[in-house]
């Protein structure tokens, strides 16, 4: 098959954030059998064997922010237009995109949605029109078949749409190499004998909820071992929550950082917490529990559903009361932080191979229907 993967955001060797991971990740998954080829809004600048790259290069420094206000200026149409030139120029039998934003853009071939936003990420990503856009886009769309990471994720797209998704877990694609944690350590200044917890997502405050896990360390600091806060996935939109959260939290020890190579990140860190308000998946949960470490997750019901079968996972209600709480119940597995194989079991249901075999036969059903 010949197939094109669009992906909203920019594809670097940096990113840590999940939509790009799977982007990746498919894309290398793929091309094994497969002619592969990424189209990104932003910067595609990755180097994957057999697979071609490409940018529509229309927003300059594409964050958030600039996609918001491009989007508000009759950028929907722009991207529209690019999007087409660029799929007539070549003969695809598939398009998977893993941004609502791209629905019923193309007309004249079969599309698979991963649906990476549930109804309040989805509320909140979006100017007014531009929503009510794409949500009329998708009820008058035939040429798309719609996945959704997780039974809440599924749950949540039938409230926004109305619409029905095929629920296809994402895949673990083993990619990450722990390094010497002492040289790492010395590299970064961080000291040896600090229990390091770390937050492996994006700078995000109000979704990611960093802070809920800062008030709780910061309540019961003398109760823990020493200890560093490690917070990942601070790009230059996030820059500014930098300085809030260091002056907030005086009496923590502190390292933000962007992290371009999340090989660093995961070797420093002793106990992965992730304290989101809301996801539709969590792929840097499912990330850290696949190597192995103990993992404090907000009991949201994605979480809940990465959580189960997996002893490893403990799951607290998100207020730092609770996290703290949660941690001193817990000080004896965050004084060990031991690095655990998960069970086969809960393995097999997040394998990659078992994503890329469901993705396959969905994209063949949907080109055989639609031709």
């Amino acid at each position: 098959m010949n197939i094109l993967i669009l992906s909203l955001w920019s594809v670097t060797p940096n990113s840590i954030g999940g939509t790009e991971k799977f982007v990746v990740d498919m894309a290398n998954l793929l091309s094994e059998s497969n002619s592969v080829t990424i189209l990104s809004l932003g910067i595609a600048d990755i180097q994957i064997p057999n697979v071609n790259l490409h940018s529509l290069n229309l927003i300059n420094k594409l964050d958030e922010n600039s996609l918001y206000l491009y989007l508000e200026n009759g950028g929907f149409e722009k991207i529209s237009e690019s999007l087409n030139i660029f799929i007539k120029k070549n003969s695809f039998d598939i398009v998977h995109s893993n941004s609502l934003l791209f629905t019923n853009m193309i007309k004249n071939v079969p599309c698979i949605q991963t649906v990476h936003t549930n109804k309040t990420e989805f509320e909140a990503s979006f100017p007014s029109n531009i929503k009510n856009k794409i949500l009329e886009n998708i009820q008058i769309d035939t040429h798309s078949s719609y996945v959704t990471p997780s039974k809440a994720s599924e749950q949540s797209f039938i409230d926004l749409t109305n619409k029905t998704s095929t629920v296809i877990y994402h895949g673990f694609r083993p990619d990450i190499h722990l390094k010497n944690k002492a040289a790492v350590r010395k590299k970064y200044a961080i000291s040896q004998n600090d229990i390091v917890f770390c937050v492996p997502s994006r700078f995000e405050l109000e979704q990611k909820g960093q802070q809920i896990l800062l008030e709780a360390l910061s309540s019961i600091k003398d109760e823990l071992p020493a200890f560093t806060v490690l917070l990942g996935g601070c790009d230059n939109p996030y820059v500014k929550n930098k300085s809030y959260l260091e002056k907030l939290f005086p009496n923590l020890s502190l390292k933000i950082e962007n992290f371009s190579d999340r090989n660093d990140m995961y070797s420093l860190s002793d106990i992965v917490i992730l304290p989101s308000r809301t996801e539709s998946f969590g792929y840097s949960a499912l990330e850290s529990s696949m190597l192995g470490f103990p993992l404090f997750l907000s009991n949201i019901k994605p979480f809940q559903e990465i959580a189960d079968g997996n002893p490893s996972i403990v799951l607290f209600k998100n207020t730092p009361e609770d996290l703290a709480q949660s941690l001193l119940q817990h000080r004896e597995l965050i004084r060990l932080h031991k690095l655990t194989t998960p069970p086969q079991h809960w393995s097999e249901k997040f394998k990659s191979t078992t994503m890329i075999q469901k993705y396959v036969s969905l994209y063949k059903t949907h080109i055989i229907n639609k031709s």
